[in-house]
């Protein structure tokens, strides 16, 4: 099923961060810490020292189950304090059995040369600052691993958490759509309902003909209007039933719906400009008077749709008629949703007249 006005796509920018912190940090900055310390003559060159690189690289890669796992399962269950006191204990003691770790493998893996020199060096340090608890800690790149790695951790939290945040705001936003669909679709059916009931009574051979229309009205309603967007022709035809059965109960008022430029292809949220039409049969002067009128008329391109209603009024319904009651106030709710900065809507009462004038940019 198609989204309609909320995106949740996971952002690919947490992980272009993470990259970027590993090159820009731990591969340059960290690898130029250890370049700076490492003591081979002038005439050694072997630059950029890869194997350097490596090991920086290496003497990082403690920081993985932190800001990975740690850190997102402690800021989702939102134990705040616990991930301040958590972080402070990781960098202060992981890092001192890591660098005793690697340093070792290093050492170990080269053969004579200023290389395992400089990891012998570096591996006896490490292994006098795991005994000493309380101290042997080179806060230099200590605190910028800190600085570095739970920046990765916050942005990805922040990340994930918009998200599920948006997640939620879809799965409400589809359970308001389906809620007024709900409550729009039993409004139709208890008036047209009402019109073939008054068709019935006068015995009319035709009943059977508007029954198979209202069983093509139930048919989209139950099937095609879960969908976000309906084929407009479709929906016109649900319309063009209702408009039917209406005028074959008053057949000597001045009742129309026209369609002009329909064009194929073009989708639309379901049922928006039906219940303008309803609200004219329900609150207009062709129910007392043979006079009345409603006239409805839509145009329709690639890009906007425009539709136009309008009646003559029952001067007593006039207030009722104003306020449109379930099912005007349900297609401004689901134009709101299906169409937000992408509509104009004008409704007009001037005591004689109801009007409604709709614009919706459907691209």
């Amino acid at each position: 099923m198609k989204e309609t006005a909320i995106q949740t796509e996971k952002s690919s920018f947490p992980l272009i961060y993470e990259v970027m912190v590993w090159v820009l940090y731990t591969a340059l900055y960290k690898y130029a810490y250890y370049l700076g310390m490492f003591n081979a003559p002038r005439t050694y060159d072997n630059f950029p020292h890869i194997q350097i690189m490596l090991y920086a690289l290496a003497m990082t890669l403690y920081v993985i189950p932190f800001y990975r796992w740690l850190a997102p399962a402690l800021l989702n269950k939102k134990k705040y304090g616990w991930f301040i006191v958590l972080t402070m204990l990781w960098f202060l003691f992981i890092p001192k059995i890591g660098n005793v770790c690697v340093s070792y493998i290093f050492m170990n893996s080269n053969g004579p040369g200023y290389y395992k020199t400089f990891y012998i060096g570096w591996h006896k340090l490490h292994k006098i600052h795991v005994v000493q608890l309380l101290r042997g800690w080179d806060f230099q790149v200590l605190l910028t691993d800190l600085i570095a790695f739970t920046s990765v951790a916050i942005t990805r939290y922040a990340f994930d958490n918009e998200r599920k945040k948006r997640l939620l705001e879809k799965d409400v936003f589809r359970l308001q759509l389906d809620a007024l669909n709900a409550q729009l679709n039993p409004h139709f059916l208890f008036n047209t309902l009402n019109s073939i009931y008054g068709m019935s009574l006068t015995g009319s051979k035709d009943t059977p003909q508007y029954v198979l229309r209202l069983a093509e009205m139930m048919r989209y309603t139950l099937y095609d209007c879960r969908q976000d967007k309906v084929d407009l022709e479709k929906d016109l035809a649900f319309t063009e039933n209702y408009v039917a059965i209406e005028k074959k109960r008053y057949p000597l008022s001045d009742i129309s719906f026209t369609v002009s430029n329909s064009n194929t292809g073009v989708l639309i949220a379901p049922l928006l400009v039906t219940p303008f039409i309803e609200n004219s049969f329900k609150h207009g002067a062709h129910r007392l008077n043979d006079r009345g009128f409603i006239h409805a008329h839509l145009t329709v391109d690639e890009n906007k749709l425009h539709f136009v209603v309008e009646n003559d009024i029952m001067i007593a319904a006039a207030p009722a008629a104003d306020s449109g009651g379930v099912g005007l106030e349900n297609v401004k709710r689901r134009l709101q949703m299906y169409y937000p900065e992408k509509h104009h809507l004008e409704i007009a009462n001037n005591g004689t007249t109801f009007k409604v004038d709709l614009t919706i940019l459907l691209k």
